[in-house]
């Protein structure tokens, strides 16, 4: 006999994912929410004391890891979806003959912004040692503003 006449074709792989449970679908919207697998696991119902390692073996099963895609897929989806229909309204605001120029300059600023056109707002702060603010008058000391975004 001959080897080629012998030898079994490959069959096709059948995707025979394994359905989620209800606890691994809780665990896969709550690692989405919240991107820690210790704490996904317990609040999809998974034991206090076995929580990290059930969020370890979740992670590695190919079919979680494949629904968790999936949906982040279609989270990403919907939001793109959401700001393009955003960009659209502001653009029509825009562009719109009736808007006053205020209504129009302010679509514009925003959409500027959302296409990164304005730089940072930077603020300077300056430190210094307790001894130098010591010496000084209260007249002469000036209070510095600082950006909370920075924190």
């Amino acid at each position: 006999m001959d080897k080629a006449t012998t030898a079994k074709e490959p069959q096709p792989v059948e995707d025979t994912e394994k359905p989620l449970t209800d606890r691994q679908e809780r665990f896969v919207v709550e690692y989405l929410g919240c991107a820690n697998g210790a704490e996904a696991a317990r609040r999809a119902g998974y034991s206090e004391h076995t929580a990290r390692e059930m969020a370890c073996e979740n992670l590695t099963k190919p079919n979680i890891k494949s629904a968790i895609d999936r949906k982040r897929s279609e989270l990403m989806g919907e939001k793109e979806d959401k700001v393009d229909w955003l960009i659209g309204k502001l653009t029509e605001e825009a562009t719109a003959e009736g808007n006053t120029d205020s209504t129009r300059v302010r679509a514009l600023e925003i959409l500027g912004k959302v296409f990164g056109a304005y730089a940072p707002e930077k603020t300077e702060i300056t430190q210094f040692d307790a001894t130098f603010l010591a010496d000084l008058e209260e007249d002469s000391v000036e209070t510095v503003s600082q950006n909370n975004e920075l924190h």
